[in-house]
């Protein structure tokens, strides 16, 4: 299996439905998706269903936050590589292929641990670079000015070794901790792929501003852990 797109939601069917369509749509290499689904979250169940042989469930008993969903699809991935996407969005023709091909460069290989997405965000600080696609802004950010992926590809291998995401986080946190373990644990580096783009809806709901809340929280977490 060559690749892993893992994908945690929750109470989102048809935003659900159409990241699972882009999915299908732009992926032609060996892949699987895993969705992580809390028990009970009978819409979104049924969505999944719909699509056995396409998508792998994963169950979570109860609602326990983004960072625990996501480590459960982590350790259920197959693939070589591993990708995580939230529900809320949508890929763009190519980007898983030239994602891996950007990890396979062979100028690449021993210096890269992971390749950052570039995707559009209204959020204007703290971008580490960014390219306009047919009108439309796409960026990487940066955090203490080393690159860090919101979304992105990375080893498996390199996951596993990492422990994938730190838990005392709950949403936010999680993926610049993560790509500051890529650069610091594991002496690697978090590089932009240019060819690999996702479009982030970043919904206005009950769960997204839910899941706002507790932004400041897990920035702290952050900031504490890594001294900045």
């Amino acid at each position: 299996m060559k690749v892993s797109i893992v994908v945690p939601t929750y109470g989102r069917a048809e935003a659900l439905e159409r990241c699972l369509d882009s999915i299908e749509r732009t992926v032609e290499l060996e892949h699987e998706v895993v969705c992580v689904v809390v028990q009970g979250d009978e819409a979104t169940e049924a969505v999944v269903a719909e699509r056995t042989g396409k998508v792998r469930c994963e169950l979570q008993g109860e609602r326990t936050g983004f960072v625990r969903a996501a480590n459960l699809g982590f350790r259920a991935a197959r693939g070589e590589y591993v990708v995580q996407l939230n529900d809320d969005c949508e890929l763009l023709p190519w980007t898983i292929s030239n994602a891996v091909r950007f990890m396979e460069a062979p100028a690449h290989r021993d210096v890269v641990g992971m390749a950052a997405f570039y995707h559009d965000t209204p959020v204007r600080r703290n971008v580490n670079t960014q390219i306009d696609v047919e009108g439309i802004r796409y960026v990487t950010c940066h955090v203490r000015g080393l690159c860090y992926a919101n979304f992105g590809m990375v080893r498996r291998e390199l996951g596993e070794q990492l422990g994938w995401y730190d838990e005392r986080f709950r949403f936010y946190g999680a993926d610049p901790d993560f790509s500051l373990k890529v650069w610091h644990e594991a002496g690697l580096e978090v590089r932009p792929c240019a060819g690999a783009l996702v479009r982030h809806l970043m919904m206005e709901d009950e769960r997204g501003r839910e899941d706002r809340a507790r932004q400041g929280d897990d920035n702290a977490k952050l900031f504490a852990k890594w001294g900045m």
